[in-house]
């Protein structure tokens, strides 16, 4: 391949580390962490501490394996933050609806429709980084 093509995949698997290792640890953050139980314990009130924290550990530990220098692991992580997304997409949804409805300013909202196509940008760019 492609030398150029090889350090684009790089760069890509290098920045989706980062992102995904934010994302992950954002969720040990009070308010997050507090937003996300209440989404979930409305659904599944016994296990939504355990799918918070497994989501969070998932994240973290998946966005690192992106980094992993063989392709097998590489490929697996990425099907499982893709198979992230599309779990927690509804979860995320929710939270953020709640903090439009309590936001001032109708402007600072994001709605679904945008949520739903970053959530698309960033499973095909997964797709690129693992390919």
């Amino acid at each position: 391949m492609d030398d150029t093509f090889l350090l684009a995949q790089w760069v890509i698997r290098a920045l989706l580390a980062l992102y995904f290792l934010f994302i992950g640890t954002s969720m040990f953050l009070p308010a997050q962490l507090r937003a996300s139980l209440d989404v979930v314990g409305k659904l599944l009130p016994r296990a939504s501490r355990v799918i918070v924290v497994g989501a969070a550990v998932v994240a973290i530990v998946a966005g690192l394996a992106l980094l992993l220098p063989w392709w097998g692991p590489r490929f697996a992580a990425g099907i499982v933050l893709i198979a992230l997304l599309i779990a927690l997409f509804p979860i995320h949804t929710a939270i953020a609806r709640r903090a439009d409805a309590r936001a001032a300013d109708k402007q600072a909202t994001v709605s679904v429709r945008v949520r739903a196509v970053v959530q698309v940008v960033i499973a095909l760019l997964i797709l690129f980084a693992i390919i």
